[in-house]
Order: structure tokens, then C-alpha cells, then sequence
């Protein structure tokens, strides 16, 4: 980010990333429509950086939370209070992100632009169709955690909750339905501590080790 924009959550932002993955340099997308609402790239910026252990892309939205000034009424919190995250698998080959992510974050940072709603720690929606549009994916709906690395940042115009969005399966989306929030982001934590969203795999209901963990919370039993 340049300085000479004097955009200082932005730069909060960046801090908080360049703690968590040292020198790397991330992959940044920057958006030529930014805060024009009926645009498909609505926020003004998305940096990809190469996460290990498993190899996966981060993706961290930029523009939900105030970057340049203050101007929302809570002091407390900076504009939407968040900001959304993503992890995808890495391949072994691939040298740049893939695209789709890229389109999804905007996409719900647009719908959070354009109707004033933010999310928040265990939301959770069906989008009617796959994550991915064009693709056969079995992930058709969403959850919201906090970012197992970055949690919550305090910035310089209030608090900003790095927020993770986890692709589901239409049948794990329908066996949370009893669950509150603070359930929703325990299972997802006992399912995958990293919280990746891999569009080839299948529902969690159907895995030998991953179902009988969600039948428990279906049940009201938690661990300690």
C-alpha cells in the first residue's frame, strides 16, 4: 500500500498479515470500481498470500472496515467490523491464486455494501447454487468463523474481526440448523482447524472420521 494515500487501516491491515507470513510478498488484486455498488469488484482490494502446513492460498478482503477514515458513528468498531478471509488448498504447480475466491469475497463484501448487513461470528446462508458458479461443487452454502491466525485486529479507527469464510455442503448447512453460533464455530474447528474450502470434496456427512464428530453436535454433545 502507498503512503502517499495515507490510508491507515489499510496499513493496519497489511501489519496484521505481514505478522502471521514475515517477508512474503502477497498476491494483491486491486479493484478498478471500488464502493461502486452495481460493480462485480466492489472492494477495493483482496491480497492472496501462500499459507503452509497444509499448502493453501489465504485470501483477506480489504473494505468492509474503515482503511482511510473514520466515518461510521461507533467508536468501537471500524465501518462493518470485519473483514472476510478465505483459505483454499494450494496445488503443487500452481504459481498464482484461482480466480473464484477472488469472486465470491467481492461478491458478499458487495451484498454487505449494498444492504448495510454485515455478518458475523457463525452466520451461515445458502446460495441457492454452487460456491463456485460454473463448477460441480458440492459446497452451496457458507459459514462465518474467526480466522484461526488473524482473529481480531485493533486498528486505528476501532476493532476489526478478521472473519473466515467456510464452503458446506447443503446437508451440513441443514445438520447445523439446531446449533448456535458459538456451536456453528466449534464444529467447524473440530472439522478443520484451517477452515479450508475445497471444492472437490464431499460432505462431511458422509466421511467415516468427519461424521460421527457432526452427529455429536447434532446430539447437543460437546467436548471439553
Amino acid at each position: 500500500m502507498s503512503e502517499e494515500l495515507h490510508a491507515p487501516g489499510w496499513s493496519a491491515i497489511d501489519l496484521a498479515c505481514q505478522r502471521l507470513y514475515g517477508g512474503q510478498v502477497p498476491h494483491q488484486f486491486t479493484s478498478q470500481t471500488a464502493y461502486e455498488l452495481e460493480t462485480a469488484s466492489p472492494l477495493p482490494a483482496i491480497s492472496v498470500w501462500e499459507g503452509q502446513r497444509p499448502a493453501h492460498w489465504h485470501y483477506i478482503t480489504y473494505g468492509l472496515s474503515e482503511l482511510f477514515e473514520k466515518t461510521s458513528p461507533d467508536p468501537e468498531i471500524s465501518g462493518f467490523g470485519f473483514e472476510l478471509t478465505m483459505r483454499v488448498p494450494r496445488q503443487a504447480d500452481e504459481t498464482t491464486p484461482p480466480i473464484w475466491p477472488l469472486r465470491a469475497l467481492q461478491g458478499l463484501g458487495g451484498y454487505v455494501l449494498r444492504s448495510g448487513k454485515g455478518f458475523d461470528t457463525g452466520h451461515r446462508a445458502d446460495l441457492g447454487g454452487p460456491l463456485a458458479p460454473g463448477t460441480d461443487t458440492a459446497l452451496t452454502a457458507l459459514v462465518c468463523v474467526p480466522d484461526p491466525m488473524l482473529g481480531k485486529l485493533e486498528g486505528p479507527f476501532g476493532s476489526v474481526l478478521f472473519l473466515q469464510v467456510i464452503g458446506v455442503t447443503a446437508d451440513e448447512l441443514a445438520a447445523m440448523q439446531r446449533l448456535d453460533h458459538e456451536g456453528v464455530v466449534h464444529l467447524m474447528g473440530e472439522l478443520d482447524f484451517h477452515g479450508m474450502t475445497d471444492l472437490s470434496r464431499g460432505s462431511y456427512l458422509t466421511h467415516p472420521q468427519k461424521a460421527p464428530i457432526v452427529r455429536r453436535y447434532q446430539l447437543g454433545i460437546l467436548l471439553d
